[in-house]
């Protein structure tokens, strides 16, 4: 990502400078959450939602296409499983266009292929001394990560939806808790939350 204010080049992934005036310096972007959902999806969840319209004058509406659509600027890139250039190091523990849910606990780098996510809904996970819990929609890319620090052990509840992002699931005690992208609630005590720990979706070669 390249920063014009400052003419400096950052790493996606990391947040740090890596070329330009801020390099050595001890800035680093701050993450934040972020999903990677439809807008059905989103629309279901978020009602009050709006987005700015495609009729804004400067390009047809017919140039914003669905990236489903093979009209889409990103449906061949997608489709096709290479990427567009050398890849400098390569693993092939999964092919390089998987898409993953990516995350770096205490320096250790784990990541998570959404498509097994989109299947187990709930995964818990621990990484160095870092209990975690990873929720995910079983429809899109949508997926999270939460500290775990009581080790608490979730589930879906028995009236969950089978698709969309679970917007609460339960304990081993069978206490309710809210999702959001940006913590777990306890819907008894709101003042027991489980905060969200940064993370990306990217391709497994970029990762």
């Amino acid at each position: 990502m390249y920063d014009r204010a400052t003419r400096t080049l950052w790493h996606q992934f990391t947040g740090e400078p890596i070329v330009g005036e801020l390099v050595d310096s001890d800035v680093d972007l701050e993450f934040f959450p972020t999903s990677r959902t439809t807008w059905g999806e989103w629309k279901a969840e978020h009602p009050d939602t709006t987005v700015v319209t495609r009729e804004g004058g400067t390009y047809p509406p017919w140039t914003y296409t669905n990236e489903s659509d093979e009209r889409s600027i990103y449906y061949a890139y997608r489709a096709n499983p290479d990427s567009m250039f050398p890849i400098a190091h390569r693993d092939e523990a999964l092919l390089p266009k998987t898409e993953i849910l990516g995350v770096t606990v205490k320096g250790v780098d784990k990541a998570y292929p959404i498509e097994a996510l989109r299947e187990e809904r709930i995964v818990h996970d621990r990484i160095d001394d870092i209990d975690l819990v990873v929720v995910a929609s079983a429809t899109t890319s949508d997926a999270h990560i939460y500290e775990n620090p009581d080790g608490l052990t979730f589930s879906l509840p028995e009236d969950a939806p089978d698709e969309g992002f679970p917007l609460r699931i339960v304990d081993e005690n069978r206490t309710e808790w809210d999702v959001s992208r940006e913590k777990l609630t306890n819907a008894s005590d709101p003042s027991n939350v489980l905060k969200s720990v940064p993370s990306n979706i990217s391709f497994w070669f970029g990762w």
